[in-house]
């Protein structure tokens, strides 16, 4: 029973270490004009879990202005025809305190997060720089210029990020007596499913379908762990069994 305890520990602390997993881009703010400081710490972050984020630490700190907005750019200006600029706020930074022309007086700080849109199937590499800009006005505030991948998982990730994260899933989930293993890329799946206690209680054979049904119906209901292993590479996902 201790060993079965101690699987189920580790399989779910890998469960848990992939889902939290990342690989980050950062940089320090750049400021524009002396007129608009700025100052802090901006990074992109994606995580295994599929989460992509534009993050601002918390040392982050700059004056108010008209309508501020937060880009990623292939240049570290929004308006050069390269930019493919993408905008990240959905809202601007502050309220219109600044006017037209001039700084407002309450300064913006801390830890702020934008979320990358999926839409934008954004990699790694794709964009540059994060740029802060006065849309009234079309005047940068300020930029920083983001490094090279640093994190605990960029081999994972990298620029193409995880191929099993992206190529395959299964619902439904909760499921009650079939999932359905979707792997649009028809990679050569091996698929395992453990009990709270560490046990194997499913195994597929590999299968390279574009679509598998695995059959649920000798389970019991539960909190399962489905471990997904393709070319070396393996991640595992909670399963819910009604």
């Amino acid at each position: 029973m201790k060993t079965k305890l101690l699987l189920f520990a580790a399989l779910f602390a890998v469960s848990f270490q992939f889902t939290n997993a990342q690989c980050s881009r950062s940089g320090t703010f750049v400021q524009s004009d002396p007129a608009y400081s700025i100052s802090g710490t901006g990074n992109i972050t994606f995580t295994t879990s599929g989460t992509k984020e534009v993050i601002f630490e918390a040392d982050f700190a700059t004056v108010q202005g008209a309508d501020l907005r937060v880009y990623l750019s292939k240049t570290d200006d929004i308006l050069a025809t390269n930019s493919d600029a993408l905008e990240v706020s959905v809202s601007p930074l502050e309220n219109d305190a600044g006017g037209f022309g001039g700084p407002g007086v309450s300064p913006i700080t801390g830890m702020m997060s934008f979320t990358i849109p999926a839409a934008a199937n954004a990699e790694l590499d794709t964009y540059n720089y994060i740029v802060i800009q006065c849309i009234i006005i079309n005047e940068r505030w300020g930029h920083v210029t983001l490094g090279a991948n640093t994190g605990p998982d960029c081999n994972v990730l990298s620029v193409e990020e995880n191929t099993l994260l992206n190529a395959v899933n299964f619902h439904p989930n909760p499921a009650s007596d079939v999932i359905t293993v979707n792997n649009d890329k028809q990679l050569e799946l091996s698929i395992e499913v453990y009990n709270v206690l560490g046990k194997k209680v499913l195994q597929t054979k590999n299968s390279s379908l574009r679509k598998q049904t695995i059959n649920l119906s000798s389970l019991k209901t539960g909190v399962y762990l489905t471990q997904i292993k393709a070319g070396g590479n393996s991640i595992t996902k909670k399963l819910v069994k009604q």
